[in-house]
């Protein structure tokens, strides 16, 4: 792919994050200073761990989380042993994060399994056991142990001792990472696991309480992004990318456009647009537009998204806004122009490549960016 292609969704920033450099050295010494198993830690295995972490799809489930938790521990965890075993927890406890999954914890702690060989030293196997046992029941809280309570503690820290702004960008940041749910199933998600979450922590429910009071007030700001997609390319990819760094959601519409779709099966367009965007909430609608905008403006602000390439789109978006507005008068359109490099980047062109024998050839065109995730 071009180096110039973006290869990051924009993340949301909120102050006292740090360079991932800086954090990654900071995690370092942390481990270095309760390295009682002598782990390598320069051997390949913590790259890998980090680079994990950085995965663009991760918003909350970060570098940042992780660092928390290991100063959490570094602080205060005393006996050598427990802070060692709680250590590598934290490296490993989330190294698989997708939010679609159940299995998240039953697959981190494989993978902490596979590469306890790796690790420069061989664990004792009550140690290996241990760890793996504090991963697991991160998720079921079934059985819990002394140590593994206190590590879960630590990874609900916010939740359990944040105050309001602490409470309102970690929410944020929850919201991006499951933004493939609709607004109407994740409010309905958030809110059961608030509940749950009170019960579990008697002490939190004031926190529990103020969250979801928020989530039923917000409305948050929602970018649409409609087209027929057919296919869905880098020069797409570009507009959504802006649009994200204007809303707090996008939501991508597929629409059938007899013009367009009429010899081309439209359901596989919309799962084509589905594998390259797994993390992205890809609807698909055969109405107006002016009333797919009314089914979702119960939920949020809604700002129709429209991208650019030259003057020729422009009237063309120009007089379908007259019809808009004469039909739904509140209805707001955002128009984002396309890089200068991919002006000459269409649907129709790369349907007419795809005709011929490309041998791969015209894979620069559609963003690759979540090619890590396999379903």
């Amino acid at each position: 792919m071009p180096t110039n292609v973006p290869t990051s969704l924009a993340v949301p920033r909120f102050i006292g994050s740090q360079d991932p450099q800086v954090t990654m050295r900071h995690i370092r010494e942390i481990l270095a200073t309760h390295n009682s198993h002598g782990l390598n830690l320069d051997a390949p295995w913590l790259d890998q761990v980090f680079s994990a972490y950085q995965q663009p799809h991760r918003y909350f489930h970060t570098l940042d989380h992780l660092r928390n938790i290991c100063d959490l521990i570094h602080l205060q965890v005393s006996d050598a042993e427990h802070s060692a075993q709680m250590l590598l927890a934290a490296l490993f406890h989330d190294v698989v994060w997708y939010p679609q999954r159940k299995d998240n914890e039953e697959q981190s702690a494989q993978v902490f399994d596979q590469l306890a060989d790796s690790l420069g030293t061989k664990l004792p196997k009550a140690v290996a056991d241990a760890v793996h046992t504090i991963i697991l029941t991160t998720k079921s809280q079934r059985k819990i142990n002394a140590l593994a309570r206190q590590f879960h503690e630590f990874d609900c820290d916010i939740l359990l001792h944040g105050d309001k702004v602490d409470l309102l960008a970690y929410e944020f940041q929850i919201f991006r990472e499951f933004q493939f749910l609709s607004l109407k199933d994740y409010r309905k998600g958030r809110s059961d696991f608030f509940k749950r979450f009170s019960q579990r922590f008697p002490e939190a429910r004031e926190n529990m309480k103020f969250l979801i009071e928020y989530l039923e007030r917000r409305r948050p700001r929602v970018g649409l992004y409609a087209g027929t997609f057919n296919p869905f390319h880098i020069g797409h990819f570009g507009i959504l990318q802006k649009a994200e760094l204007m809303f707090d959601k996008v939501i991508l519409a597929v629409g059938l456009n007899p013009s367009k779709n009429l010899h081309h099966a439209h359901s596989e367009v919309v799962e084509q647009v589905k594998k390259l965007l797994p993390f992205h909430e890809v609807i698909f609608f055969d109405t107006l537009m002016v009333d797919l905008l009314d089914q979702i403006t119960p939920y949020a602000d809604v700002t129709l998204v429209r991208g650019l390439r030259n003057g020729y789109d422009l009237d063309y978006e120009m007089s379908q806004q007259c019809f808009m507005q004469e039909m739904r008068p509140d209805t707001v359109s955002v128009y984002i122009p396309c890089d200068k490099q991919y002006e000459h980047i269409s649907s129709s062109a790369l349907r007419s490549l795809h005709i011929f024998d490309c041998r791969g050839r015209d894979e620069i065109y559609y963003p690759h960016l979540y090619d890590y995730y396999s379903g």
